[in-house]
């Protein structure tokens, strides 16, 4: 449910979900997250100056608007007017609360983590002009929640993004975004009819070999894309985990029953072997983890009955 706040004699309405930012909000606001400000605060201090940027940059209140309202508390009643600027503040930082994952730990400290709620695609194509001819060249991104992509590409960048987590090494994001960003298919009737059927990009499987062409293109690009597309690709990722959370854990016990030993070794189960690794390669992702997630729910029920 969307926030309309009254303030600085404006009407702001404040999206509920990373989903509900602008494009513009977006970049801001994860680099507010992301950035590090350690050497200006205290790590008490970090999180509400971080939170305090957030609701700024969601409400556009310039410096000058935060002094005059600590001032208006003065004047309000001047022996108790930090703690009427601090509960009013409190009030409002409120409004950046749906960017976190809020806990409270045993001590009674409040927690906040980044929430991976992007799942739609911040940058649907990327584009550019080729110096020689001014011809523009386009390159084609996965739906949002990465809906239309194949269990060999999901496979390919899950694996891909992991690495990159792992080691923090950027060629792994290069090469994960110059693997789901593709050039289309071609532009005939017959695929215009057929909405490309549903993946307007040319498929990664027998394909791979352009990859690292891509990547020469993708060090073009401003940190910020980079790294905006690859928190959304974190934030799909982190949805389907969730959507199909018995591949990925069998719940208290803490077992890890989805990747254990990487991602080929699920396609190969899937296959049934090498000699159909191909065609089940090329279903999409969502037709293979639901025959997954229906085998290990039978798995599941098979053990309640011994």
């Amino acid at each position: 449910m969307k926030n309309t706040v009254n303030i600085d004699n404006r009407t702001v309405t404040i999206p509920d979900s990373w989903n509900g930012l602008s494009l513009r909000n977006q970049l801001c606001l994860y680099g507010i997250l992301l950035t590090n400000h350690k050497s200006y605060f205290a790590p008490e201090e970090l999180m509400p100056a971080k939170r305090i940027m957030i609701v700024q940059e969601l409400l556009d209140l310039k410096p000058e608007f935060m002094q005059k309202w600590e001032a208006d508390c003065v004047q309000e009643d001047e022996e108790n007017s930090n703690l009427i600027f601090l509960s009013e503040l409190n009030e409002v930082l409120k409004l950046a609360d749906f960017l976190f994952d809020i806990k409270e730990n045993e001590a009674g400290d409040t927690l906040y983590s980044i929430k991976l709620g992007l799942t739609q695609n911040p940058y649907p194509e990327l584009h550019w002009r080729k110096k020689a001819s001014n011809k523009l060249k386009r390159l084609y991104g996965p739906d949002d929640e990465l809906k239309n992509i194949s269990l060999y590409e999901l496979a390919l960048s899950f694996t891909l993004f992991e690495k990159y987590l792992k080691t923090g090494d950027k060629q792994h994001m290069l090469e994960l975004i110059a693997t789901i960003y593709r050039p289309s298919k071609p532009i005939t009737k017959a695929n215009k009819q057929s909405g490309y059927k549903g993946d307007r990009r040319l498929p990664i499987l027998d394909h791979e070999r352009m990859v690292k062409k891509r990547m020469e293109r993708m060090k073009n690009l401003p940190d910020p894309i980079l790294h905006i597309i690859t928190f959304w690709f974190a934030g799909c990722r982190n949805h389907i985990i969730n959507k199909y959370a018995n591949l990925f854990s069998s719940g208290d016990t803490g077992e890890k029953t989805g990747n254990d030993y990487g991602w080929g070794a699920v396609i190969l189960n899937l296959a049934g072997g090498l000699t159909e690794l191909k065609k089940v390669s090329k279903q999409k992702y969502s037709n293979a983890f639901t025959y997954l997630s229906y085998l290990e729910d039978q798995r599941k029920l098979a053990e309640l009955d011994k």
